[in-house]
Order: C-alpha cells, then sequence, then structure tokens
C-alpha cells in the first residue's frame, strides 16, 4: 500500500484516536525490527522452546519416521 493511501486514510481518523494510532504503528516498528533481528539461531532455539523438535535416537529411527 502506498504511502499517499496510509497518509489520506490518516487523514480520516479523529483526532482523538491519533495518539492510539501513533502508539499502534511504534509498536509494529519495535515488532518488525524484534523479528527481523532474529539469526537462523534464534529461530532454531525458539523452535526447541516450543517443542517443534523432534529428536530420534538413532539414524534408523529418523528413517523409520521419515518412510
Amino acid at each position: 500500500m502506498p504511502y499517499a493511501v496510509v497518509a489520506e486514510k490518516l487523514k480520516a481518523v479523529p483526532a482523538y484516536y491519533l495518539e492510539e494510532v501513533s502508539e499502534f504503528i511504534d509498536f509494529i516498528l519495535l515488532k518488525s525490527k524484534e523479528e527481523s533481528s532474529k539469526n537462523g539461531l534464534d529461530e532454531a532455539i525458539a523452535e526447541v522452546e516450543r517443542g517443534e523438535v523432534e529428536v530420534f535416537k538413532s539414524f534408523e529411527d529418523f528413517k523409520a519416521a521419515m518412510s
């Protein structure tokens, strides 16, 4: 969405909501920065913490699970 469209929409927001809109934009920017700062290791650790990693006792067990 082009910035001009967003700017036009902001003009339609009642003045008493502008602080809330500004805080929401700050939140989105912070969230975006946090997500972009994660590297592959951070993502792998998060997957382990969420229980999304399956561990096998042997390669044979892994092969059996993949069949």
